[in-house]
């Protein structure tokens, strides 16, 4: 499924707030006229958009509806900014987050006319480049950010898990006249975690950000005081894919990846996988 994050509360149910699931939810039980859970492949936060989120429900037992029509009749109960791409059957072994053995997220950088900061059209789903980044000073900081490393500074504290240690497997910067694009990819993500490791990232390679102190960010002991990683804003976001040893949705019907480079083969994933962004 495709979605605007900029209509959500993030994707998971919340008491009087529009998200993802409760509305695909909410569809699927009016459908069948029974409740009807929804499980999603990771919870993205609220204003992060989604080109391939994954979600798996149990059907009532018996119901004669073909799947491949299910998009179709939900897509006109659902509003525009939330669509369903695609309907398929799976083993009741999968599972849209406990199968899933990697993620990958897209974050869009858009280049603007000198005397503006913003632009109406070209900002919704993307955050203005500063005028002083760099992109080499933006690779070499990244490379620090590959492997597996404890997160815990790069996450919301409030929200942080027990173990706090995650697996970025590649972080690919790819650069056009419009703008500049983030890919990270890895098996799962702490709340913020994208978006705090692009804001770091971003500072970097402006040269407001040394290098030499990632290194003690990424380990499990407290460092020494640092200034706070301000996490880059939701819209510019997206969920591009969630990557399965089985994949039930064909990756060549997806649009939104570099035009030059594979999607990234990611090892298999041992531990949770859920994600955040």
């Amino acid at each position: 499924m495709t979605y605007d994050g900029r209509d959500f509360a993030g994707w998971q149910v919340q008491p009087d707030r529009q998200t993802v699931q409760g509305l695909l939810g909410d569809a699927l039980s009016r459908l069948f006229g029974t409740p009807v859970g929804v499980t999603g492949a990771g919870r993205t936060d609220a204003g992060v958009s989604a080109w391939g989120q994954v979600a798996h429900a149990d059907l009532p037992e018996g119901s004669s509806l073909p799947v491949d029509r299910i998009p179709r009749i939900l897509n006109t109960r659902l509003p525009k900014s939330l669509r369903i791409l695609d309907c398929q059957r799976v083993p009741s072994s999968f599972h849209a987050r406990h199968s899933a053995r990697g993620k990958i997220y897209r974050y869009a950088f858009r280049r603007l006319p000198a005397p503006l900061d913003h632009h109406p059209l070209l900002t919704p789903f993307s955050t203005p480049l500063p005028p002083a980044f760099s992109l080499a000073r933006a690779k070499e900081a990244a490379e620090y950010f590959i492997g597996t490393h404890d997160f815990r500074h790069f996450s919301v504290t409030s929200s942080l898990p027990e173990d706090s240690t995650r697996r970025i497997d590649r972080i690919l910067w790819e650069e056009s006249q419009a703008g500049v694009v983030l890919w990270v990819t890895g098996p799962g993500f702490l709340h913020k975690m994208v978006r705090m490791v692009g804001g770091y990232l971003l500072e970097a390679a402006e040269g407001h950000r040394s290098l030499t102190e990632i290194s003690g960010l990424l380990k499990k002991s407290s460092p020494p005081p640092f200034r706070a990683i301000a996490p880059l804003p939701p819209a510019g976001l997206s969920l591009a894919r969630v990557l399965y040893d089985h994949d039930p949705f064909d990756p060549r019907a997806q649009t939104c990846y570099p035009s030059d480079h594979a999607t990234p083969d990611l090892p298999p994933v041992k531990g949770g996988t859920d994600s955040h962004g």
